[in-house]
């Protein structure tokens, strides 16, 4: 059975995921929307090291690698943590950090946001392509 997506929403009401993906290349776009596609049919079953964690407990990321690693930050619900993910923030890794240094906080309050008030701080995923 297929999982959902979602993106988080801020507080203005922004697709903070879209509007980050907006900004991507072509064909980095591409490969994103490739692994977004592989995450909702197979959820966390995807090939090794496809979706890792970080060193904040619950956050993690999905490496679509490239010219630029990209490195969306997401987490498995956090409603319905059986048949969802929502994709809090986008990112990148140089050196094996992420860039911005602190993305995986920032989704985790991003996380506790959505926790809080999931009617409007989360919206169904919009792709963008």
């Amino acid at each position: 059975m297929p999982y959902k997506l979602f993106d988080y929403v801020d507080g203005h009401g922004r697709n903070v995921f879209k509007d980050w993906t907006q900004g991507l290349q072509k064909k980095e776009l591409a490969k994103l929307n490739a692994k977004l596609d592989m995450l909702e049919m197979h959820g966390a079953d995807l090939f090794p090291n496809t979706l890792s964690g970080t060193n904040t407990a619950g956050i993690q990321k999905l490496r679509v690698h490239g010219k630029v690693q990209l490195r969306p930050l997401l987490c498995l619900g956090p409603i319905d943590v059986d048949a969802e993910f929502t994709l809090l923030m986008g990112a990148t890794e140089r050196d094996s950090k992420l860039v911005p240094e602190d993305a995986d906080k920032t989704a985790d309050a991003h996380k506790n946001s959505v926790l809080a008030d999931s009617n409007n701080r989360r919206k169904k995923h919009e792709r963008v392509g």
